[in-house]
């Protein structure tokens, strides 16, 4: 059977259709933090290689067959053995030398009683001083030999000492240079240690840079997939006349790299400025430019275009139509709309968590 809608009710369903589209979209969920002041610089990209503070090629300092090397990747501690010598010929020498002592400790006990007994005769009268002299001198030759003797004993306990390679540093063994059974001589180097936890990245920075760097100045070092801010520690501010470039070091303590990896360090180019920030996250990147949803009191979204600026961390600065204090979102800034109520769900966010809010 055919329906045929009469005006009015035809005017009754577009005006609920009308309706239906003027509708205001739910209120969306978002997470906000507040854009502060601070003071940022334009930076450089430097690239940069992260090393140990202290890598060592520990070397003997005695000869003798090697017995014991310590194995790659063992983890040692600052006087802790990694290599060990045959220590057979120094353990003789020592109780040669031990031995000669005692015979020279006696004699010089001796000549020591012996020089007592012939003063007590002189200052008693019955003794010419001439014998006096005589035991004298064969005393204080006696505890020049009992010195010397001392001396050799003491050296003979240091030739055995070194027959034990102590490392210097707590450190990783990276490699053997020196096999069980070679025969080791002074100065051949036994293994390589590495202090795995003392690291700092190394760049060559461009000398144009030399007048924003200074030490003590916390930089970014990243990556690509990982970036943490740390002071620096050091600059050498000598040129490479090839390069045109200086070296800057960059404490990394609880590094997320290990030796060897390849990073970049972020250089200041330019003498900082005070600016508004933003969290990364914040950033909308549209192909007509970027922007950020402000939250307004009211819990309304105004969007509000910027131009990014330097970088902090994760930090960004702005320029535009904001200010310090405004609360800008930082999530599920995905699909709102100007004038859009939203519910914020905690007026701090972590923005070092997630990604942007990149589109193409």
């Amino acid at each position: 059977m055919l329906r045929i809608l009469t005006p009015g009710l035809m005017t009754l369903v577009l005006s609920a259709s009308a309706l239906a589209i003027q509708q205001d979209p739910p209120p969306a969920n978002v997470r906000v933090a507040e854009a502060v002041e601070a003071d940022m610089a334009p930076t450089i990209q430097s690239p940069a290689t992260v090393l140990s503070r202290r890598d060592s090629q520990i070397a003997a300092e005695a000869s003798g067959r090697v017995v014991y090397v310590a194995e790659p990747g063992d983890l040692v501690e600052e006087g802790e053995a990694v290599a060990r010598l045959d220590d057979a010929s120094a353990r003789l020498q020592l109780g040669e030398a031990r031995a000669r002592l005692a015979r020279l400790s006696a004699n010089a006990d001796y000549q020591n009683s012996e020089y007592e007994r012939w003063s007590r005769l002189v200052s008693q009268g019955t003794a010419p001083e001439t014998r006096l002299r005589e035991v004298e001198l064969a005393r204080n030759l006696a505890v020049q030999e009992q010195a010397e003797a001392r001396s050799a004993v003491q050296r003979a306990q240091l030739e055995l000492d070194r027959t034990e390679i102590l490392a210097p540093f707590n450190g990783r063994i990276v490699e053997r240079l020196i096999q069980v059974g070679e025969y080791s001589t002074p100065g051949r180097d036994i293994v390589r240690l590495v202090d795995t936890e003392s690291l700092e990245a190394r760049s060559q920075a461009p000398i144009s840079v030399a007048p924003f760097v200074a030490v003590g100045d916390i930089v970014e070092v990243g990556d690509g997939d990982r970036r943490i801010t740390a002071p620096i520690r050091a600059v050498i501010l000598v040129g490479d006349r090839a390069t045109r470039t200086f070296e800057v070091r960059v404490a990394l303590e609880d590094s997320p790299w290990i030796a060897g990896a390849g990073v970049r360090v972020y250089l200041p180019r330019a003498a900082s400025e005070h600016v508004v920030a933003v969290p990364q996250d914040a950033i909308v990147l549209r192909s007509a430019g970027s922007h950020v949803w402000i939250v307004n009191e009211d819990n309304t979204t105004e969007q509000v275009r910027v131009v990014t600026g330097a970088r902090n961390g994760d930090l960004v600065a702005v320029a535009g139509d904001i200010e310090a204090g405004d609360r800008v979102v930082v999530r599920g800034a995905e699909n709102l709309q100007p004038g859009q109520t939203v519910n914020v769900l905690s007026d701090t966010a972590s923005s070092g968590t997630g990604g942007s809010n990149i589109a193409n």
